[in-house]
């Protein structure tokens, strides 16, 4: 997989009962998570978020215990008694917040990233932040030119996991019709939508003009070199 993202998560646990639950296996086998949701769900439990790592056989859990009808210790009693569950452990989140230690930080291409609010760009607007995210968009064309050699439109959907907005993309003439959109878009951050675009289409010698604002979508038309299928 290409793109591997992991996000770390965060819980407020003040006035709630947040559990960890570490599950070990005994054995992987089909409806494992199923019967684990069923008991937490029986006993009024809300799971938050589960993770399984099969090759560890271990399955990771954060769950709200706040409206159940039975204790931690009795849910955890009811899940050993499961064939395949060798040992649970848990531990009760007391912090106000709690940032599960267990997930890493946000990667794209497996490579560590830094997330920015998209509002700290736009107060931060200038011909630094607009190279940084043309600079950006250049290394992810480099990247799509490396692996397939010329230019395919569906690349262009990079600029969406990058966190840009929804794209739309539409082969018309030969040249290719992107729209990017997104809640509230502003003038200030259609100028990130295309410096992002303008550094994609400098590895396929393209070019990018600015087909202007419409209902929250930034409408882009892109001529490249290699956009013929």
């Amino acid at each position: 997989m290409m793109f591997h993202r992991e996000l770390s998560m965060m819980y407020e646990a003040g006035n709630r009962t947040i559990v960890e639950l570490i599950i070990r296996l005994s054995e992987d086998r089909p409806g494992i998570l199923a019967a684990i949701s069923d008991v937490l769900a029986e006993n009024g439990v809300n799971i938050l978020n589960v993770s399984f790592n099969r090759l560890q056989k271990m399955i990771h859990v954060v769950a709200d215990f706040t409206n159940s009808v039975s204790s931690i210790s009795d849910v955890e009693g009811m899940l050993r008694k499961l064939s395949f569950i060798y040992d649970v452990m848990e531990k009760v989140l007391n912090n106000d917040i709690y940032v599960l230690a267990t997930l890493s930080i946000p990667t794209f291409n497996n490579n560590y990233v830094l997330a920015v609010d998209h509002d700290v760009l736009e107060r931060q607007m200038g011909e630094q932040v607009l190279s940084m995210v043309r600079a950006m968009g250049r290394k992810d064309g480099e990247l799509m030119l490396g692996m397939y050699s010329t230019f395919k439109p569906n690349e262009l959907y990079v600029a969406q996991l990058r966190g840009l907005g929804r794209v739309q993309v539409q082969i018309m003439d030969g040249s290719v019709l992107v729209r990017v959109c997104r809640e509230n878009l502003t003038d200030n951050f259609s100028r990130v939508i295309l410096s992002y675009l303008e550094g994609f289409a400098e590895p396929f010698n393209g070019r990018v003009q600015d087909q202007g604002l419409e209902e929250s979508c930034l409408r882009i038309k892109l001529m490249m070199e290699g956009g013929k299928q």
